[in-house]
């Protein structure tokens, strides 16, 4: 829960409203300066009049207002110091004031000099004022410049006071001062709380403002150092609290700025950490990024603990890279950390990340990891492309692995967040199942799920899709209920296990209001309870996709891959590329790409869970790819992407292993995973399968010849155009299998 003091003096810090360092070096100032020469030339304009002029009375009474005349300034300085504006408005009002003074002391002296100082600069000052902050573009200060200026005048008017003795006069001459006790109680009221309050405010402002970091080079157990950053809750003065570790590939000041406003408000000690070989961190020379992340975040938890200001309690947050590192030292099952919120990461960088289906996530895995190792990506890339099966390099980065991190290690609690158009979609998905099945902590696990693609999780806009807020909001979702759990394994709050904690999105016809799709619905597991309808390919001219009825005759269809024409990637699950739900005609109309769709559909039609591919297939050449997209088709014939898979055939039988030649196998059975998604086909539209073999930049484009992936294309000695083939019906049913919502 957030704590709303820290929320409100950390929102008034950041957003430069009120800091400590604007008011002492800023404010202050401007402060003491203006009115030091506004009390000083009343001083030198009475002083001759006060000695001169004013009995023992008077003088007793200037005496007693003098007094209160201090304590008025104390409160308009500690008033004024507060926020920026109201220190411009004071300054400017206040020299204006001591402009109109040094005219009156120049007019009464009858020095013609100061009379025509205080006139030229009476004018010239607060228009030279109002040039400067339109020109530095400062809406509030430029109000502020123009209210002193009406209220100066306005002043001058009611208040030319050209001697001490009418000064007294009207001082007493107001209603509050002619009461007697009552008067002065309430003066003595507005005096206090004008010195009070700004005294309380500018306390409280400076005890629960966004903390300074501490910056500290942690060393690993192999000597590199990690540059650290801790920020401790506000208002803590570094007593013991439970802390959230958030480790990041992206720099972490401007991880500690964001970070902070989530969980430093909540009264949280915050560390936030460089991974190894980014940014300020060591260990840029040889690093493979999280490859070490399992030893290195066990190292930070350790040191965490043997600091003075943790309790032992620490819970890990972030998304992305700052997710994916999470689970590998999880896996490890490190004292201390107790709870994590997962988002859009995965648990397993070869099959989700880097060669999902065997096949180079080519756009990802090369641009990524120049963005984020600039100094050794060459290296980094290099390693990857000599490491094409799933071998020992990922022991450290798949909870999947038994060598390394691995899920039954894990022991603790955890919310999983992703998109159902995410890069890692998958991933989230295998984190919570690999979580809720195989770990210590079975049962305490939650999971969200927003058609969203890789970034914080809602709806709206997707793709070329909009995907309406109904009854859920899934950004109010995931706070909440990242908020609770934290709560529960932090600070020891009771949660309700037995309840639903599954909440996924189901996707549909975004223009028929009337459908029973586009809202959050709620489930006890995942997955959650359906059917498998095994859809058969057929024909592509008339109906190409039969459900659970297998085509009697059997059929081939062919077609030409030239891989230096490759079918262009459209969105999709991606990162740096176009993502989301994508109109598909532009690409089904190619004479290498297959189409097979159903009949309109007499009803909706909901799957919710894991889809895959089934074909028969076979090629001229040594080895290919092979692709699959499931779209659905609207009523006016837009063919939107739902979800797609590929299959790089030589990992057939295995990311493990290399499978024999395809030219020289004849039929083989491929099995394509499509991921998993949440949707409803309506009422008249068609259920669309389109087979191609490429996709490309999202996939490295097969050259046909066998070779392994290379990081340019140059690096290919031959490209072959293959002859692939589709076989359905018969013997050889090549189908897709959607899990169909019971």
């Amino acid at each position: 829960m957030f704590n709303w003091i820290i929320l409100v003096f950390y929102f008034l810090d950041i957003n430069n409203f009120i800091t400590i360092e604007q008011i002492l070096i800023i404010n202050l100032p401007l402060l003491l300066f203006s009115r030091g020469i506004f009390i000083t030339l009343i001083i030198f304009k009475f002083r001759g009049e006060y000695n001169s002029l004013l009995n023992r009375k008077l003088k007793s009474e200037a005496q007693n207002i003098a007094i209160l005349r201090i304590l008025k300034e104390i409160g308009i300085l500690l008033i004024g110091i507060i926020y920026f504006p109201i220190a411009v408005f004071l300054f400017f009002y206040s020299l204006m004031r001591a402009l109109n003074l040094i005219e009156d002391i120049g007019i009464s002296s009858r020095n013609k000099k100061f009379e025509i100082i205080g006139k030229v600069l009476l004018f010239v000052f607060p228009i030279g004022g109002i040039f400067w902050f339109v020109f530095m573009n400062e809406l509030y200060s430029l109000i502020a410049v123009s209210l002193s200026i009406l209220y100066a005048f306005y002043k001058f008017k009611r208040n030319n006071i050209s001697n001490l003795i009418k000064y007294l006069e009207n001082y007493y001459s107001k209603r509050l001062n002619r009461l007697d006790k009552s008067g002065k109680v309430i003066r003595f009221a507005g005096l206090s709380f004008l010195i009070i309050f700004p005294f309380s405010f500018i306390i409280i402002t400076g005890i629960y403002s966004p903390p300074d970091k501490m910056t500290i080079m942690i060393k690993m157990r192999d000597g590199i150092e990690l540059a650290t950053d801790v920020y401790l809750a506000p208002g803590s003065f570094g007593s013991p609290k439970p802390v959230i570790l958030v480790r990041t590939p992206y720099g972490k000041d401007l991880m500690g700025e964001y970070y902070g406003l989530l969980y430093n408000t909540q009264d949280y000690h915050m560390v936030v950490q460089d991974c190894r070989g980014t940014f300020d961190s060591g260990g840029k020379e040889d690093f493979m990024i999280f490859m070490r992340a399992y030893q290195d975040g066990v190292d930070t938890i350790n040191w965490i603990l043997s600091q003075s200001w943790s309790n032992g309690k620490i819970a890990s947050a972030g998304p992305s890279a700052l997710c994916i590192n999470q689970y590998y030292y999880a896996g490890m099952n490190p004292e201390g950390l107790v709870g994590q919120s997962l988002m859009i990461g995965t648990p397993d960088l070869y099959k989700t990340s880097i060669y999902q289906g065997g096949a180079l996530k080519q756009n990802l895995v090369i641009e990524w990891i120049k963005g984020v190792a600039p100094d050794n990506f060459e290296y980094q890339l290099q390693t990857i492309i000599d490491h094409p099966l799933q071998d020992y390099l990922y022991n450290t980065t798949s909870l999947f692995m038994e060598a390394g991190p691995n899920f039954e290690n894990v022991s603790i609690p955890a919310l999983h967040i992703g998109g159902w158009y995410d890069t890692f979609q998958q991933g989230t998905l295998d984190g919570y199942i690999g979580y809720n099945e195989k770990s210590k902590a079975k049962g305490k696990q939650l999971l969200i799920m927003t058609p969203s693609t890789h970034g914080m999780p809602g709806e709206g806009k997707c793709g070329e899709i909009v995907f309406p807020t109904t009854n859920y909001n899934g950004f109010n979702l995931y706070m909440d209920w990242e908020q609770r759990l934290l709560e529960h394994v932090l600070l020891g709050t009771p949660f309700d296990w037995s309840s639903n904690r599954i909440v996924y999105y189901l996707m549909g016809d975004v223009e028929d209001d009337s459908v029973d799709a586009n809202k959050y619905k709620f489930a006890s597991d995942w997955p959650v309870p359906h059917d498998n309808d095994t859809w058969y390919l057929n024909s592509t001219d008339t109906i190409g996709l039969s459900n659970n009825s297998i085509p009697i005759n059997n059929l081939n269809y062919s077609y030409l891959f030239d891989p230096r024409d490759p079918v262009p990637t459209i969105g999709g699950n991606n990162l740096l590329l176009n993502s989301g739900p994508y109109d598909q005609r532009e690409v089904e109309s190619r004479d290498d790409v297959l189409v097979f769709t159903s009949s309109e559909l007499d009803n909706p039609y909901t799957i919710v869970g894991k889809l895959w591919a089934e074909l028969y297939v076979m090629s001229n050449c040594t080895n290919t790819d092979f692709t699959v997209k499931l779209c659905d088709v609207y009523p006016d014939g837009r063919s939107i992407l739902i979800a797609d898979g590929i299959i790089n055939t030589a990992r057939r039988d295995g990311f493990n292993k290399t499978a024999a030649n395809l030219n020289e196998s004849g039929v083989q059975k491929v099995i394509i995973d499509l991921w998993s998604t949440a949707y409803q086909f309506n009422t008249g539209h068609r259920i669309r399968v389109s087979i191609s073999s490429s996709n490309y930049p999202r996939f490295r484009i097969n050259p046909n010849t066998g070779e392994e992936a290379k990081i340019y294309p140059y690096q290919y000695l031959q490209r072959s155009i293959a002859n692939n083939t589709i076989l359905t019906g018969g013997s050889f049913n090549s189908s897709i299998i959607l899990p169909r919502l019971i």
